[in-house]
């Protein structure tokens, strides 16, 4: 049970390095729920006395006054017998104080520190960590004292404030109150009995200690209260005798002071028969034992808590985003990172995954239509415009068969009218792909989280897509030029038949420009305009298509990109300004996720621990030293300070500590076999992010982390298949601790790439043997999978340079690593790729039964290789000869 005090600590104390002390706050705490037993008295009570009493050391400040102007948490810790005393602070750490007299000191200049010389208080508090064979393990937290009256020095509130302070600590339901009242002075006075009356009504919470027993005028004594006659509490009183000041002064031992307060109850006739449960020891291990089994049931419901607010906090920070980064290639990847999710919701919209494309084919299905059937030709076509035409088209020679130029004249200025319908369904394109260049924006959270980058992100879809409407109006009004001014002349060619047909050949020529020769040319004109109508109600949309939406898909941002690699940190960092107030709230969400966290690691650590001696005592095998249940994997993984257990049923393979190449503890990146051992575990680490995810194994469940985070390396983006959304590849950042100073690797920013290969599960197989096909047929550049690690990596290069980006990848990854690598080199960027068992084809030879038919596949193989051997020998021969 020692462990659960020693848990409570450890929390107490990362709640006060990241700055959680109870107080309220818009953020979640940890500390109210936290189990600890509060030391609540009047001033010159005894409190400093008692404490002192129980740690066996004389280490509290002194004085009159208030003296305790900060919260103590007292953290006390049982050590080996014979081992040596020593005190630690949170605020110092690794720092050992032997000399106690140094301790006291240090608890003043850190109050001062915190409140100034001055007499003013704080909250919060200060952790001190006493380690001795002479203690019991305990947590207490000494509280100012209540006082009465303000003294010269100290503001006319510091009475309410001394009070308002104990109260937050007392009235939380998981604080146990040790209330310190002097025997001389009238219990109905006593400041500690009156407040935790008020805030424990039941007394279920509360540990009334009575000092100054021996200080009592002669003739009185304090039986009736210690016996709970004149005052009744629920757990029975307990006295102590305390040095005198006195005794003080004369630096009386401690252990002397314990002796002689035992020999005091022992020996004084009133107190005997209550010898066995007074003085400060008792009081220690009746605390002590009191605040495990209180802790023990408080944990179920500060694990529940811990996970609810896990869930909360996470969420919150995925609404705000992540922070900006401090160098300008950081920065530049943010912005293009951002970018790219723009670009792909709005991609999605176009193509269907997101709703808004179907507008566009509703212009072309329906407005275009529409829009040419309702053009009137009444006015071109009219009789009077029809005669003016053709006579002014003739001239002074009327025209002999049939009116040629007038039909060009005519045509002509009929189809000129389908401009109007064909530029209208370019700028109603034009407008759903504006509208949903700002419904993607919407649809980015990080966009949300930037405004300038916003602004600037729409600014400049928006005038891509204005350039693009530009160049699309100009081709689509080219097709009805084109239809103006060439005629299909198989149309026209048929007339003279029909004249013949249906005509009169002797017909006068002056008589042809009557009404019925007149319509029937006007007949014959929206004859070719409807069937020009009709082609071009199919070529304005493939023109429309080709010259906006395909364009759009491919290069929206395309111009903002070339410009972005233009701007300077200072101009990069003003696109990612934010508001100042969410910065400030991610940062106090991520301590407190990070603090959280940590509780949950080691209260998981306890619990885990207490599962595996249950299990190693009955499952655990001497002979063969194996747990015969099942397989276990247990890893001890030091993370930021922070031991975490990780227990969880995996294969051997998937624990870095068991598989991995643990004995490399320091890097030469100059030794390529150090460098090909750290990229294969970055290229495991892939495999065991995907299976992490299939078996829903996370936090300190997920075994992927020490893969990268052992050499320093830190995952900065997963990379996931659009078809089964299964992780395929991940972005490594180096990024190694300041101690590395002769590190063998320049100082540069240094990021890998890593692919994996098949997984033969079910979540993944199918798209991975997929991909697998696809390689035989040499289509792996066509999958979205390629183009997706294709993207991440130009993005990479962008950023920092192709000397910055290793390559790394096994079997179906490596695959992927040759074609990227190949891609780049002929942009003129040459990456260093590492390559674990690329594909290549071969018979499954081995896989057959039949010993006979396999001797013969082999020997085939092996006359086909010599021959080909032979055949290449010879031809190099031949090239010498010449």
């Amino acid at each position: 049970m020692e462990n659960l005090i020693s848990l409570v600590n450890k929390i107490q104390r990362a709640c006060t390095a990241l700055g959680d002390h109870g107080e309220a706050s818009a953020l979640p705490t940890l500390w109210d729920s936290l189990p600890a037993i509060a030391v609540v008295g009047g001033q010159s009570s005894g409190k400093s006395s008692v404490l002192e009493s129980i740690v066996g050391k004389d280490f509290l400040p002194r004085g009159s006054g208030i003296v305790t102007r900060r919260p103590l948490v007292l953290q006390l810790h049982k050590s080996e017998e014979g081992s040596r005393e020593y005190a630690e602070f949170l605020h110092l750490p690794r720092k050992r104080f032997t000399d106690f007299a140094a301790v006291r000191k240090e608890i003043q200049d850190e109050t001062d520190r915190e409140t100034g010389r001055s007499k003013q208080i704080s909250s919060v508090p200060i952790h001190l960590s006493i380690y001795s064979p002479n203690v019991v393990n305990l947590t207490l937290i000494d509280l100012p004292g209540l006082t009465k009256v303000a003294v010269e020095g100290q503001p006319d509130s510091i009475v309410q404030d001394i009070e308002n302070m104990v109260r937050s600590y007392i009235e939380k339901p998981n604080c146990l109150i040790l209330a310190i009242s002097p025997a001389n002075q009238d219990l109905a006075t006593s400041d500690a009995i009156k407040i935790s009356r008020e805030v424990d009504p039941t007394g279920e919470r509360t540990f009334g200690v009575l000092t100054k027993i021996d200080l009592m005028d002669k003739g009185t004594d304090a039986v009736d209260i210690l016996e709970g006659k004149s005052y009744r509490m629920k757990f029975p009183w307990i006295g102590v005798v305390n040095r005198s000041q006195a005794d003080i002064n004369k630096n009386v031992d401690m252990i002397a002071a314990r002796r002689r307060e035992r020999e005091y109850f022992a020996n004084t006739p009133e107190y005997k028969h209550l010898a066995h449960r007074m003085g400060s020891e008792h009081l220690a291990k009746m605390l002590s034992k009191h605040l495990e089994v209180v802790i023990k049931s408080k944990i179920p419901g500060i694990q529940s808590l811990i996970n609810k607010t896990i869930a909360e906090l996470e969420t919150e920070l995925s609404r705000l985003g992540k922070p900006i980064a401090a160098d300008a290639g950081g920065k530049l990847y943010t912005i293009m990172e951002i970018c790219r999710l723009f670009d792909q919701n709005y991609r999605e919209h176009l193509d269907g995954v997101r709703p808004g494309g179907d507008k566009v084919y509703n212009v072309f299905d329906n407005q275009l239509p529409a829009a040419l059937k309702r053009l009137q030709f009444d006015k071109q076509l009219s009789m009077d415009n029809i005669k003016r035409l053709i006579t002014e088209a003739d001239g002074y020679q009327p025209h002999l068969i049939a009116p040629e130029q007038g039909y060009r004249r005519l045509i002509e200025s009929t189809l000129v009218t389908i401009r109007g319908p064909a530029e209208a369904s370019v700028d109603a394109v034009h407008s759903i792909l504006k509208d949903l260049v700002h419904k993607a924006i919407s649809e980015t959270p990080e966009l949300k989280q930037y405004p300038a980058l916003r602004v600037e992100v729409t600014n400049a879809a928006i005038e891509s897509l204005d350039r693009m409407k530009e160049q699309s109006k100009k081709a689509t009004l080219q097709l009805v030029d084109m239809e103006c001014s060439y005629l299909t002349v198989d149309f026209f060619r048929k007339l003279p038949a029909d004249v013949e047909k249906g005509g009169n050949a002797t017909q006068s020529i002056f008589d042809r420009y009557n009404d019925s020769y007149l319509r029937r040319i006007g007949t014959t004109v929206l004859s070719y305009v409807n069937m020009v109508c009709a082609g071009l109600r199919h070529s304005i949309p493939k023109s429309i298509v080709y010259c906006q939406v395909r364009e759009a898909k491919r290069s929206l941002l395309d111009f903002f990109y070339t410009e972005l690699g233009k701007l300077e940190q200072k101009r990069l960092s003003s696109l990612l300004n934010e508001d100042p107030a969410v910065m400030e709230r991610r940062t106090a969400l991520a301590k407190r996720l990070e603090l959280y966290r940590s509780a949950q690691a080691e209260i998981d650590a306890v619990a885990w621990s207490k599962w595996l001696l249950r299990i190693v005592s009955v499952k655990f095998d001497p002979g063969t030293a194996v747990l015969s249940c099942q397989k276990l994997v247990i890893s001890k993984y030091q993370h930021k300070g922070t031991r975490t257990v990780i227990a969880v049923m995996a294969s051997e393979r998937e624990d870095f500590f068991l598989s991995g190449p643990v004995h490399l503890n320091s890097i030469d990146w100059t030794n390529e076999h150090h460098r090909r051992s750290v990229t294969a575990s970055l290229v495991a680490g892939v495999y065991i992010l995907e299976r992490d995810r299939q078996e829903k194994r996370q936090d300190s469940q997920a075994l992927a982390p020490p893969w990268w985070e052992f050499f320093h390396f830190k995952l900065i983006r997963q990379l996931v298949d659009d078809a089964d959304f299964c992780i395929f590849g991940a972005i490594y950042e180096y990024k190694p601790p300041s101690s590395h100073c002769n590190d063998s690797i320049d100082r540069s920013l240094r990021y890998v790439i890593a692919f994996r290969g098949t997984i033969t599960k079910p979540d993944s197989f199918s798209r991975d043997f997929e991909l697998d096909m696809h390689i035989i047929r040499n289509g792996l550049h066509q999958t979205s999978r390629f183009e997706i690690g294709m993207q991440a990596v130009r993005n990479m290069v962008a950023s920092v340079g192709d000397s910055n980006v290793w390559l790394a990848g096994h079997s179906l990854g490596a695959a992927m690593v040759m074609l990227a690598g190949k891609t780049m080199a002929k942009q003129g960027n040459f990456l260093e790729a590492f390559l674990f068992n690329p594909p290549f084809l071969s018979a499954p030879i081995e896989r057959i039964k039949d010993k006979k038919v396999k001797h013969g596949l082999r020997f085939a193989g092996s006359v086909i290789t010599a021959g080909l051997a032979l055949a290449a020998n010879a031809k190099s021969n031949n090239l010498r000869s010449r």
